[in-house]
């Protein structure tokens, strides 16, 4: 009889609900571990300026809700401390990254509260770190072992290189799953790692009781296991965006039973010894697991789908299936694994300058038109008391230091034309807006001039104006993060399990790594100005996206992917004949700066296309000045604009 272990994900970052812990721990559902991911990019930037630029002392006796430096101590205040007698009771194993860049500090903290409350002997905590290599920079770059990130692998254009100069706050690199392995064998119950890939805490528990090696690359069976495992825990590590969160049919989520979001089932995965594995939520909870939903977060980030590169193996996931086993459970099958590549993915964070922003309410005819001059004339005048306060001799804010940018301007979303003979409605512009006005600079100074001028402009500028927040904006440091690949021999993770354990080497395997080949379903462009972008086909055929396919958008850096997902297999032909890069363009063409490119990959398994568009988020989480600054919304508003041509004997004869 095959061997089934269940994990359930309760956090997609930190902010998620606590309340998802309770629900999975509680749950009839018998669950073998629990695990959480707390680290976006955007999470480290923020733990690593706690170190530069200060942060609340850090407790040692108690839990505290205040941040320590390096760790995310809500872990421990939101989760462990209400929830630790269950877990004991059930045997529950806990698995987290929420040791951000102290994961031994924090070991320490969850160490003395369980000796506080009488746990001592029953928690083993293990810390899993070796990530952070700031320390090593320069001699990592002297050795040569620090090369340039391409998401496209050749087919775009690279992120910077790192230099010897940069002053950086962190350089992490992603490390897998085995030395979570390690610590389990070890005999810890509770893992806290640091930077880790969002799988590892799935893979890991999975190699640990199925007894993987992943040492035996040429195996294809293992890499294969390690594979399905893998898409298993990065369909997981987002928490409620696999059970009906940030989901095209949003209705079918909303107001589904038992609460709907109120009360959001997060996800479970029941994974079998011969690779197999289904996606379920707890009873009696809201939200929804279908195929689609499944599906929209399998694509979720995802690069390249023949090669979803990961520090254990390189998933492709071009050709899984995904079937409706029963209500609310999803099986997915046709991972199929290659051996991982020379290199680990790390992410480097510097502090460049400063920003600040603001925001105004816009009220009235032409609201849209008087934001935008409102923005335009706010930056002027802080250019120009610059020049007369410091006589020329610092530089003013220059137009790509800055972003003026309309919130609920209908002129601005690209709507897909109506089906014919209805015709298109007029555009009524918006009588309510809110504008935004966003800055950087390398001198605080300057920025705060801007919070000085903000509130003149309440009298001396338009009619029907008001300020959203409080008191005048400020300056605050400004970050920015880059990606950039380290041979793998060259870090090397550490583990450390329970009191008096020590920090044990666990070096990555580098005999039989490889780079893999690109997927042949490839085809790119280049952006060009969105005046000159081709225009959608329009004809008496022509069918909203949105009604024949479902979509979803995430974020790598300063690169975003936009899956486009067929909702019949009827309609696939057409989404693969029409649903182009230069269609893409013409809704989303206008986030492109200057070198970015769209490329589109094949997903025939799941029949989608993929698309990966660079440099088109403001140069990423961090450091962009953009609303969106993760491409949340560029998959509905692909949906919302493009139409595509569909005989009408396939629509009447396709049931949904």
């Amino acid at each position: 009889m095959s061997k089934h272990i269940t994990i359930g994900c309760y956090s997609a970052f930190w902010g998620d609900t606590a309340g998802a812990a309770r629900q999975l721990v509680e749950a009839d559902n018998k669950l073998d571990y629990l695990v959480a991911d707390y680290l976006a990019e955007v999470t480290i930037g923020l733990l690593a300026r706690t170190y530069k630029f200060g942060s609340k002392s850090k407790s040692k006796s108690k839990p505290t809700s205040s941040p320590p430096v390096g760790y995310i101590s809500e872990f421990l205040t939101l989760v462990l401390a209400p929830l630790l007698d269950k877990i004991l009771t059930k045997g529950l194993k806990v698995i987290t990254n929420a040791g951000g860049l102290d994961p031994v500090g924090l070991k320490k903290l969850i160490e003395e509260y369980a000796e506080k409350v009488g746990h001592g002997d029953k928690v083993k905590v293990a810390a899993v770190y070796g990530d952070d290599i700031l320390d090593q920079k320069d001699q990592l770059l002297s050795a040569g072992v620090v090369h340039r990130f391409d998401p496209l692998a050749g087919a775009g254009s690279p992120e910077a290189m790192l230099q010897q100069t940069d002053e950086l706050i962190s350089l992490n690199a992603y490390i897998g799953a085995g030395p979570i392995t390690e610590a389990l064998r070890g005999g810890a119950n509770i893992v806290v790692t640091g930077r880790c890939v969002d799988s590892a805490s799935i893979v890991a528990p999975l190699a640990f009781e199925y007894g993987w090696d992943y040492a035996a690359l040429s195996d294809q069976r293992t890499l294969d296991r390690l594979a399905s495992a893998s898409l298993a825990g990065h369909i997981l590590e987002c928490g409620a965006q696999a059970t009906g969160g940030n989901y095209t049919d949003w209705r079918e989520s909303a107001f589904s039973p038992h609460g709907g979001w109120v009360n959001m089932g997060y996800p479970i995965v029941t994974f079998s010894e011969s690779g197999g594995f289904a996606i379920s939520k707890p009873g009696a909870t809201g939200g929804v697991v279908n195929t689609k939903s499944v599906c929209e977060q399998m694509l979720y980030e995802v690069l390249d789908p023949e090669n979803y590169i990961l520090p254990d193996v390189v998933l492709d996931l071009s050709h899984v299936e995904l079937s409706q086993a029963s209500r609310d459970v999803v099986h997915v099958s046709g991972a199929k694994g290659k051996p991982p590549t020379p290199w680990l993915k790390c992410t480097a964070i510097a502090h460049q300058g400063y920003r600040a922003s603001t925001d105004y309410l816009v009220f009235g005819i032409e609201a849209e038109s008087k934001g935008l001059a409102l923005g335009r004339a706010i930056l002027e005048r802080v250019n120009r008391i610059v020049a007369a306060q410091f006589g020329g001799k610092v530089s003013p804010i220059a137009p790509e230091q800055s972003e003026v940018t309309v919130i609920g301007g209908a002129s601005k979303v690209p709507s897909a034309p109506a089906p014919a003979p209805a015709p298109a409605p007029e555009h009524v512009e918006s009588t309510e807006i809110v504008v935004r006005i966003s800055a950087v600079h390398e001198r605080a100074d300057v920025l705060n001039i801007l919070g000085q001028e903000v509130s003149s402009f309440i009298t001396s500028s338009a009619p029907g104006i008001c300020l959203l927040s409080a008191g005048r904006p400020r300056s605050s440091p400004n970050f920015t993060t880059a990606s950039v690949l380290v041979e793998r021999q060259a870090v090397v993770p550490l583990v450390r399990v329970g009191l008096s354990g020590p920090a044990t080497d666990i070096p990555f395997v580098t005999k039989c790594c490889k780079s893999p080949h690109p997927s042949k379903s490839l085809i790119t462009m280049s952006s060009v100005p969105p005046d000159l972008l081709p225009k959608a086909r329009v004809t008496r055929q022509s069918t909203p996206l949105i009604a024949v396919a479902i979509a979803r958008s995430g974020d790598k850096g300063d690169t975003s992917n936009v899956a486009i997902i067929a909702r019949h297999p009827a309609f696939y032909p057409y989404i693969l004949a029409q649903v182009t890069p230069e269609l893409l363009s013409t809704a989303l063409g206008r986030f492109i700066t200057k070198g970015g490119t769209i490329a589109r990959y094949e997903v025939p398994g799941v029949k989608a296309v993929n698309f990966v568009i660079t440099k088109c988020l403001g140069g990423g989480g961090l450091a962009s000045l953009r609303i969106d600054k993760q491409g949340k919304g560029y998959a509905q508003l692909a949906l919302a604009a493009l139409s595509i041509d569909i005989p009408l004997e396939v629509l009447a004869n396709t049931r949904l």
